[in-house]
């Protein structure tokens, strides 16, 4: 078993962060920074973040911590409730070691052939 953190969810924006009652002036790259340092420092075995913050993330939390990446739909695809949204291959080249996709595939008519899609994508084939 492996203990991830989560940092800020992909859902949320700047404003949601100052609804939260954080400092105002709390830049939502700086709260990341922050919850990255403090989650490794607990010991957990990597961490959950949005993917364009990946290389930020990956600097914070060392080569060998587990980075999973939401909020990654392919190009053209539906963004749902995410706020923050990436291509899976921008995840991946962005350092995400793992990326989660959902809606895109199980809301499709057809998953396997979404599936396929994405991995064409990923292979730099689209």
């Amino acid at each position: 078993m492996k203990l991830l953190a989560v940092t800020v969810l992909a859902s949320f924006d700047q404003q949601d962060v100052r609804e939260l009652d954080y400092d105002y002036d709390c830049a939502l790259a700086d709260l990341v920074r922050k919850r990255v340092r403090l989650a490794m420092q607990t010991g957990v075995d990597g961490i959950v973040g949005y993917p364009l913050e990946a290389c930020a993330i990956r600097k914070e939390a060392g080569p060998a911590a587990i980075l999973v990446t939401p909020g990654v739909r392919s190009s053209g695809a539906a963004a749902g409730a995410q706020k923050r949204v990436v291509t899976p291959l921008e995840a991946v080249r962005n350092g995400a070691g793992y990326v989660v996709i959902g809606r895109q595939v199980t809301r499709s008519a057809n998953p396997a052939a979404a599936l396929a899609a994405i991995h064409a994508e990923l292979q730099g084939e689209s």
